[in-house]
């Protein structure tokens, strides 16, 4: 109950601090005020069910959202209720949760002289992407929540960049992090140079371990108590007989409770899967006018782990007056070796568990994946485009192969949004799709996600918002997506208040 009272205290303390601040800062007399004020604010509510942990609940919740000058601050305070409408403990217990409330905090955007944006990462990219390129960690928002960082500033003669995915990931057994940084100089004003580093410090972080115990919550039948692992453990601390070890041989008998000990498990607590890269990359700005802007590139990578190395040149980006970019480039690699390793879907691909086909577990880590790759060419292009403020879209396409063999790496982005006054109705309409490294391009894979956002204006302030995502697992290992329980899908729907 106190932890209840606490959140409804949370909850309208930054309601009546976003509500005060609208009725200091809006002249009711002139509604386009508020568009000019330098202080602007959202207020989101949130209501629906959400899976947590395989876990079905209830979701109210407020996401206020305060905007002063260049400093953004965006909250995620929320209640799960179980079906008998008690509150999900976790989320309140520890005071790293409470850290969690936080969506986002940023100053500035991408391209002024100084920016970060710390909580969630919508798309990050070091240079020009030969290693992380567009990563976020928001794939699975909002069943698990990353807090990350996105920092860098510009001057005239350098700059320099910073990421990292998950500050909790330094928190409790076997911290690790994944992360990068980039500076570049620029020796005259249409030259940069730029080296990067980037890495994971544990690829095994990418396993759940909600109860921290070394054991992921995929093979702990109690992933939330560090006291129990199989359920044998757990009759055998709740028996603490002579008899326990026939009571229990009865159940599994009877086939009541599993047969696996907790000795024929793995744990991950003091294992490591380290991965690294370094890069190096020029650009030379042959045109830099208002109405046309061209440069030439070429980057060169090599991991730190294989010695596999790729590279791009020539490396082409010409946009027309913010409204087309073009950009492209031939690229090659090595054995060993993957073009933008930490992309926008690794937190999936990062470690998980697959079956050998007789139900037995086995993890499989993207350095696995890393080791196996072999030596390609081919070609990365990609499209921006503004058309004429009714919609904005991106699409990106990797086709590489080598000689006359049948192997080969593809990858395909797109991204389409509407602008919202299209329609009287529409507050927001974003669909997208995602498939990155895969030898043949099919609809559903490992590492595709579809997703769509849809908001809807119900009366003058208020949106109501439907977010769909899907993503896919091969849980029995067989190479090939099919089944209901390998389709994983995320439906969510908020209500938003704008002032």
């Amino acid at each position: 109950m106190k932890k209840i009272l606490c959140a409804l205290i949370i909850l309208f303390f930054c309601e009546s601090i976003v509500l005060s601040q609208t009725r200091v800062n809006v002249d009711v007399n002139n509604p386009d005020s508020a568009k000019d004020a330098a202080l602007d604010y959202m207020i989101g509510g949130v209501f629906g069910a959400v899976t947590v942990e395989g876990k079905n609940y209830q979701q109210i919740g407020l996401r206020p959202e305060i905007k002063i000058f260049k400093l953004g601050i965006g909250l995620d305070i929320s209640l799960l209720l179980d079906e008998n409408g008690k509150v999900r403990e976790e989320d309140w217990d520890q005071k790293e949760d409470y850290i969690d409330k936080i969506y986002y905090i940023r100053y500035g955007q991408k391209g002024d002289p100084f920016y970060f944006r710390f909580g969630g990462l919508d798309s990050t990219t070091l240079g020009y992407g030969a290693i992380i390129n567009g990563y976020t960690n928001m794939l699975e928002y909002p069943t698990y929540k990353r807090q990350g960082i996105d920092i860098g500033f510009e001057t005239s003669s350098f700059g320099m960049q910073a990421i990292v995915n998950d500050f909790k990931e330094l928190q409790g057994r076997n911290k690790a992090v994944m992360g990068g940084g980039r500076i570049y100089l620029k020796p005259f004003s249409r030259l940069h140079i730029g080296g990067s580093i980037a890495g994971d410090l544990n690829e095994y972080k990418g396993l759940r371990d909600s109860d921290d115990d070394g054991y992921p919550d995929e093979i702990d039948a109690y992933p939330n108590d560090d006291k129990w692992v199989t359920e044998i453990d757990y009759y055998r601390g709740k028996l603490n007989d002579a008899n326990e070890n026939t009571v229990i041989q009865e159940l599994i008998a009877a086939g009541l409770i599993s047969p696996i000990e907790k000795s024929g498990l793995v744990p991950y607590s003091d294992k490591r899967s380290r991965t690294g890269f370094w890069s190096g990359d020029i650009a030379l700005f042959i045109v830099d006018g208002d109405f046309v802007k061209f440069n030439v590139y070429s980057q060169y990578a090599q991991s730190m782990n294989t010695g596999g190395w790729g590279y791009s040149a020539p490396g082409l980006r010409i946009t027309f007056v913010d409204i087309i970019e073009l950009y492209g480039d031939y690229r090659q690699q090595s054995d060993k070796f993957i073009f933008g390793y930490y992309n926008d879907t690794y937190d999936l691909e990062r470690a998980k568990y697959v079956s050998d086909g007789s139900n037995n577990l086995y993890v499989v880590t993207k350095k696995d994946r890393l080791e196996e790759a072999e030596r390609l060419k081919g070609y990365f292009g990609g499209l921006k485009i503004n058309f004429f403020n009714i919609f904005t879209g991106k699409a990106e396409y990797q086709d590489m192969r080598w000689g006359k063999t049948e192997k080969e790496d593809k990858s395909l982005r797109g991204e389409l949004v509407l602008n919202k006054d299209l329609l009287p109705m529409l507050s927001k309409a974003k669909a997208y799709y995602v498939q990155n490294n895969v030898e043949k391009l099919e609809w559903k894979t490992e590492s595709t996600v579809i997703g769509a956002v849809v908001g809807i204006m119900f009366g003058e302030n208020v949106s109501i918002d439907f977010n769909y995502r899907i993503t896919y697992e091969d849980k029995n290992g067989d190479g090939k997506i099919k089944g209901d329980d390998e389709e994983i899908t995320n439906i969510s729907v908020s209500t938003s208040a704008l002032f």
